[in-house]
């Protein structure tokens, strides 16, 4: 039995994104050939890998059990690719990142990227959305990391729950008018918070705002105001507001690697397959 690293490419992104339509976005495949792919992978290890009902999945026992070692054999493999063609690998990388997964994620993505590729010079800009993409289409950036909006399309690499935080500590959030912490007024997340608040008329006001999320944090820490952050960056010390505290239900954050238009280069790339394996 040979197992394809294509194959495990797209069987890993069907789990990753949720779905078939959403992987074929990953893997540049239409739907179709991403159904035949899972049928080739299927028919090598003779077992089923998929339990389908109408358009949703589940993974068989089988299927639960190839996952570690397709991440292993993927991995293992962009390393042996990597150090194969690293001697060659010289030029500059520079990507934006969304403040608020800077330090969730970033060192590990640039540590993997460093000992793939030394010669690689790389810089970073962490800022939020509403910048970055300005940023991008100037060409000041060649990658960024950035929210995009429910009816928007692009390269999903992370689907993320939005959600109301506050200080484990403090009852701040028992307060009427609501003290909220925001981002500038561009910011998508700012305007969630605000639309979400309006929907149930729940009274607030703008207590802090600021440009990055270090400011926010310290803002909710201190028990001074609420505010909204990605479910995958809350601090342990925070504690998680919804229906039971009167707080409405935010969006699902779709998370999306964008390119600069016309912008290609090996290095770009392949910081860019780093990035993917990095935010899953």
């Amino acid at each position: 039995m040979e197992l394809q690293i294509d194959l495990l490419k797209t069987f890993l992104a069907i789990i990753d994104t949720g779905g078939f339509t959403n992987a074929s976005q990953v893997v540049h495949r239409t739907q179709p050939a991403i159904s035949m792919q899972v049928k080739r992978l299927e028919e090598t290890i003779g077992r089923p890998l998929f339990e389908r009902s109408g358009r949703s999945f589940s993974l068989t026992a089988e299927g639960e059990a190839l996952v570690p070692y397709a991440r292993r054999m993927l991995k293992l493999h962009e390393e042996t690719v990597a150090a194969m063609i690293k001697p060659d690998m010289v030029g500059a990388v520079r990507i934006g990142i969304l403040d608020d997964y800077a330090l969730r994620f970033l060192p590990e993505i640039l540590s993997r990227f460093a000992k793939a590729y030394p010669r690689v010079q790389v810089t970073v800009r962490c800022e939020c959305s509403s910048l970055l993409v300005p940023a991008l289409e100037k060409g000041e950036l060649d990658l960024a990391l950035v929210t995009c909006s429910p009816n928007e399309d692009g390269d999903i690499i992370r689907r993320d729950p939005i959600v109301w935080v506050t200080s484990a500590n403090h009852l701040i959030h028992e307060e009427d008018p609501l003290p909220l912490a925001v981002f500038h007024a561009e910011c998508i997340s700012r305007k969630w918070s605000i639309e979400a608040l309006n929907s149930i008329n729940r009274n607030y006001r703008v207590a802090y705002q600021s440009p990055s999320v270090a400011g926010i944090l310290a803002t909710v820490s201190a028990g001074l105001a609420v505010s909204i952050l990605f479910g995958s960056v809350v601090p342990q010390e925070f504690r998680i507001l919804g229906a039971a505290e009167g707080f409405p239900e935010l969006p699902v954050a779709k998370i999306v690697l964008k390119r600069s238009p016309g912008k290609y280069s090996k290095a770009v790339e392949c910081m860019a397959q780093h990035i993917r394996e990095g935010m899953r």
